[in-house]
């Protein structure tokens, strides 16, 4: 039931309170007029040609944000965070003699063009104010809740996990992410559960700030504040989400002592500790995250040996590097 709701996605699917920073890549202005010329011919909405119909290729849109989260036939097209996981990117760096080569028709991307599209997906695949197409989103709702619509496994995870959740109030967000300078937003299509993540370093996060988070409670499941002035206090604070699931604690203070608060995280999967001061005697506390998939580690405090120790004890889980 949470796949699709036109209003409750677009509506929301703005860089809330982190609007025209220096430095982030810019959708509309940057992204699109890309899309809009080399991609969007063969990926939009239905429409009669020749007196015949024809469909996007693949069963992937790219005229409309919740259609590119949304993905096509093969799944999603656009992992945030992750160039590399994303075939809307890998498909442009392919050598132009490659079957899969994206565009397919005439020249290939230029360099600052690829570059573009990898950096905004490096940067959290922000849309900013830009919606794009919204037609067809009902369909794509109905077809989904009757289970012959593709819903790719990330939604579906996330779509499970919010049964019984009520979407917070669009002014709510708005009010946080002005206050924090945070970006905020849904993390799917019609799925009432939120996103927060840094988006530029000139926003300063401290650990009295990260208490503004608290009306998203049972809603966050994806905090990243890499690179923000957080301590093992503030730790205290995030301890308070039951529902995180992806935490990013990348080049900020948080030592030991902050595990203390997180291993009460049940439902989180991913943790990132690079270049924190978490180290041997801490790093233990892990081993009671049943749910832990993926911990990195790299540039922290944690020796080679304690790294081998964890991967031998968390057989379930991938230790990086």
């Amino acid at each position: 039931m949470f796949v699709l709701f036109k209003s409750s996605f677009l509506g929301l699917l703005l860089l809330l309170g982190a609007r025209g920073v220096t430095g982030v890549v810019d959708f509309e202005k940057q992204v699109w007029p890309i899309l809009s010329k080399r991609c969007v011919e063969c990926h939009k909405s239905p429409h009669v040609q020749a007196g015949l119909l024809k469909e996007p290729k693949a069963g992937l849109r790219l005229d409309g944000a919740a259609f590119i989260m949304h993905g096509g036939d093969s799944g999603e097209v656009v992992v945030v965070d992750h160039p590399s996981q994303s075939s809307l990117y890998q498909r442009v760096i392919l050598p132009i003699d490659d079957s899969e080569h994206m565009p397919p028709k005439g020249d290939p991307l230029s360099r600052k063009q690829k570059e573009t599209l990898r950096k905004w997906i490096a940067q959290g695949v922000d849309f900013g104010t830009w919606e794009g197409s919204t037609d067809g989103l009902e369909e794509l709702k109905k077809k989904s809740e009757k289970n012959d619509q593709y819903i790719p496994d990330h939604l579906r995870f996330f779509n499970n996990l919010a049964q019984g959740l009520k979407e917070l109030p669009k002014e709510l967000l708005i009010e946080l992410a002005d206050e924090t300078g945070l970006l905020i937003r849904p993390i799917g299509l019609g799925n009432p559960l939120i996103e927060v993540r840094m988006v530029t370093s000139s926003v300063i996060i401290t650990d009295e700030k990260l208490s503004l988070l608290a009306p998203l409670r049972n809603h966050l499941v994806k905090l990243d504040l890499t690179g923000t002035d957080l301590s093992d206090l503030g730790c205290r604070e995030i301890g308070d989400f039951p529902q995180l699931t992806h935490l990013n604690l990348r080049r900020t203070n948080v030592g030991d002592n902050g595990l203390r608060d997180l291993v009460a995280l049940g439902s989180l999967q991913s943790l990132n500790l690079c270049e924190t001061k978490v180290s041997d005697q801490g790093v233990g506390m892990l081993l009671s995250m049943e749910n832990l998939k993926s911990l990195y580690l790299w540039k922290s405090e944690v020796s080679e040996s304690k790294k081998d120790i964890l991967r031998e004890r968390l057989k379930g889980v991938e230790i990086f590097p």
